[in-house]
């Protein structure tokens, strides 16, 4: 294998040498020193992490003949070493890399595209099926996509899976329609059926709910609609989000409790959503081995995302050119960004 630095290649300066060894079948792999890497999301939304200090990453690869091919494999619970060379401390550094990667690709697509929606499904153990069977669950979740594609072709979605403690998982999903979701209301919800809560946070309170205890509907209203959202109550109150936006259910799902918050398409509330499902990507519950952190549709918008070496100079015209402002700051590095990127979490 060639090296950059192999004091042994020559003709290096030929403007015909990537050619001659791609076609020879060598490998050659060239580094280069960074400290910045300019995340570009679109509508002039710039994001930059300024290291403190340089470090080498990966230039050009060609004829790459690295064994990619996966180091354990799964069996029920546990992972079983394919080859001599796995280890744990290996795993564990794969896992570092993958985690940082995932963040990353995830915000490239999360920041570059408006959603209309934000959905959490849930799965209720009451329905019949077991929800700590993930396979069968994300196959439910495909079934759903599928469903939401018939609605509407064109349909951009992107989903994280979140785990609760118990093992159980759910799905969080920012959605645009290119129509959006009619609404349907319930009219005056005294004349629907009522139901005391006799513990919990409602303990004592009598009111409409929007699902039953098993997950289901208690029922819709009447509507010319196949698919449309319903205002989601709980004994007689609406709900909102941590935001305090309302929130509303989806007529059309039946594997347990949906709800859904209508976004803003202001640059602070989306950010906002991406900011909040990114964790999920790293989140120690959600990792597992040879699993996805996150999906998509492949008709979403993806920002462009490049590493370079800066100096002081050229790094304080980036800054005046896009007019950045410091959004976080550790002992490692500095983010900058747009100001239309500053989201509070």
């Amino acid at each position: 294998m060639l090296a950059s630095s192999d004091k042994t290649l020559k003709y290096t300066t030929c403007p015909n040498f990537l050619i001659c060894v791609k076609q020879s079948g060598e490998t050659l792999k060239t580094y280069k020193y960074v400290n910045t890497t300019i995340n570009d999301y679109g509508d002039g939304k710039i994001e930059i992490i300024r290291y403190n200090n340089t470090f080498k990453a990966l230039d050009k690869s060609i004829n790459d003949k690295t064994d990619k091919s996966r180091s354990f494999k799964k069996v029920d619970d546990l992972l079983i070493p394919k080859k001599p060379t796995a280890t744990l401390a290996k795993l564990n550094k794969l896992i570092n890399k993958s985690t940082a990667r995932a963040q990353k690709n995830f915000n490239l697509y999360s920041r570059a595209n408006k959603w209309s929606y934000f959905f959490t499904f849930t799965f209720s153990p009451s329905l019949g099926f077991d929800r700590f069977d993930d396979e069968f669950i994300k196959s439910c979740w495909r079934k759903l996509q599928r469903q939401l594609k018939y609605l509407d072709k064109d349909v951009k979605i992107m989903e994280v899976h979140e785990r609760h403690e118990n093992g159980a998982i759910h799905f969080h999903a920012p959605i645009t329609f290119t129509k959006d979701l009619p609404i349907v209301d319930y009219g005056d919800i005294t004349k629907l059926p009522q139901r005391t809560c006799n513990g919990g946070l409602y303990k004592g309170k009598t009111g409409f709910c929007t699902f039953k205890k098993d997950g289901t509907f208690t029922l819709l209203p009447s509507s010319k609609y196949k698919t449309f959202l319903v205002p989601y109550y709980n004994y007689g109150e609406l709900q909102h989000s941590s935001l305090g936006d309302m929130l509303f259910c989806l007529s059309s799902y039946k594997y347990g409790i949906n709800s859904c918050a209508i976004l803003p398409l202001d640059d602070t509330n989306q950010g906002k959503v991406a900011s909040y499902l990114s964790t999920y990507c790293s989140k120690q519950s959600n990792l597992g081995y040879n699993t996805k952190r996150f999906r998509r549709t492949r008709n979403i918008a993806c920002g462009s995302s490049e590493t370079t070496l800066c100096d002081n100079d050229k790094f304080g015209e980036l800054i005046l050119q896009n007019d950045l402002q410091v959004y976080k700051e550790t002992n490692d590095y500095t983010i900058w960004r747009t100001e239309n990127l500053l989201t509070k979490k």
